[in-house]
């Protein structure tokens, strides 16, 4: 079982952090109907980039796979 994609972030910046994904995780969702699958892969890779997430290919490619199929997704900010 996955356990969802671990983000780690400075103490004092974690809501900072917790916002931004979650604006980046809505962004995505929102426009998931209109992009194919390995556009919408390069824009979540770019878009979390842009925001200091590190991630692995398989977080990544489980992150796609849930907005396409519409499932919720874990976010786990660590500091």
């Amino acid at each position: 079982m996955h356990k969802g994609m671990r983000i780690h972030s400075d103490k004092n910046q974690k809501w900072d952090m917790a916002r931004n994904v979650s604006a980046e995780d809505k962004k995505l969702r929102e426009t998931s109907n209109e992009a194919m699958p390995h556009t919408l892969r390069n824009k979540a890779a770019q878009g979390f980039r842009s925001i200091g997430v590190n991630f692995t290919k398989s977080d990544l490619d489980d992150y796609v796979s849930s907005v396409l199929d519409g499932r919720d997704y874990r976010f786990i900010i660590t500091f």
